[in-house]
């Protein structure tokens, strides 16, 4: 019990795992927001349908009210295990996309740490695609480190001409590609929730108006209205998700594009003279143990492959 407490406390303290839980219970609270909204505007439709049944005349006209908040009530439980499990499910894929995110860092720190260990490891980033700068910079720079290091030392080398342009983050339109396949997965499951939600307060309200007022001609015409209403709150809560993913896309590359480029630049300052360059990035906790590793890796490089006279 002791050991598993432990455990769980190193987890919370490590900021690469606190980085992927965050990320997953984002990932998971944005459709929880949308069907929220969608509770939200079914119930001002449930207040304007008691509102309207209350000038058709019946006996049972006491009983609408309950009867319309029971069918209400039982739709939300109906509903509750499919958002547990879409939650949860949702939550290990926002975990999976924040390790995802990172790999590119940890790739780079893990051949950092190979060649620490003089291991005889390559750098091999291809199939890392959605930091596409980061990415072929970083394979470049360790190929000519590699090729100075035989060559017998480190001297001052000129960057390929499109590096040398590169003033700030830049736009990487594979990582919104991807992020909107992500987007769609994620919709389809916000569908499916606001559907059924929506498809259980309807058969409800249609339930209460036929067994109640079936002698009213005006409640078919109310049936298909509200059905209307329904479809356009739905459509309405899945725009809303959409939009909040589109937005978040942004957040999420804003956790990746800044320190790539810190990277880059650190990495372009280094292969071109200047190797008192290290990496400092203040705001990113959650890369800090790769960035150290790179940075051990470039003292390491310096100090055995840099001549005194450079």
């Amino acid at each position: 019990m002791n050991l598993k407490k432990l455990k769980l406390k190193s987890l919370f303290k490590d900021e690469h795992a606190k980085f992927r839980i965050a990320i997953g219970l984002q990932f998971a609270f944005i459709p929880l927001l949308s069907l929220a909204v969608s509770i939200i505007l079914n119930y001002i439709v449930l207040k304007v349908t008691l509102s309207v049944l209350s000038s058709f005349n019946s006996e049972k006209s006491f009983i609408v009210e309950d009867l319309l908040y029971l069918f209400a009530q039982k739709g939300l439980v109906d509903l509750v295990p499919w958002i547990v499990i879409s939650t949860v499910a949702l939550t290990f894929f926002g975990m999976f996309m924040g390790n995802v995110m990172l790999r590119p860092f940890r790739i780079i720190a893990e051949y950092c740490e190979g060649q620490l260990a003089d291991e005889k490891k390559s750098y091999n980033p291809e199939f890392i695609t959605e930091l596409k700068l980061l990415s072929l910079f970083s394979e470049w720079f360790f190929h000519t480190i590699t090729i100075l290091k035989e060559a017998g030392g480190l001297t001052k080398i000129e960057v390929p001409e499109k590096y040398k342009r590169i003033h700030k983050p830049v736009f990487e339109s594979n990582f919104f590609v991807n992020n909107f396949l992500v987007i769609i997965i994620m919709t389809l499951i916000t569908a499916f929730l606001i559907y059924v939600g929506n498809a259980k307060m309807f058969e409800g309200v249609v339930e209460v108006i036929r067994e109640i007022y079936s002698h009213e001609k005006s409640a078919g015409l109310y049936i298909q209205n509200i059905s209307e209403v329904f479809d356009i709150i739905s459509i309405l809560s899945i725009g809303i998700n959409i939009f909040i993913y589109f937005i978040y896309s942004f957040f999420l590359y804003s956790k990746v594009s800044a320190p790539a480029f810190g990277v880059f630049a650190t990495m372009r300052s280094f292969i071109n003279g200047r190797y008192s360059a290290r990496v400092h990035l203040i705001g990113y906790s959650y890369l800090r143990n790769y960035t150290r590793m790179l940075n051990k890796y470039l003292d390491h490089v310096e100090k055995e492959y840099v001549s005194k006279d450079n």
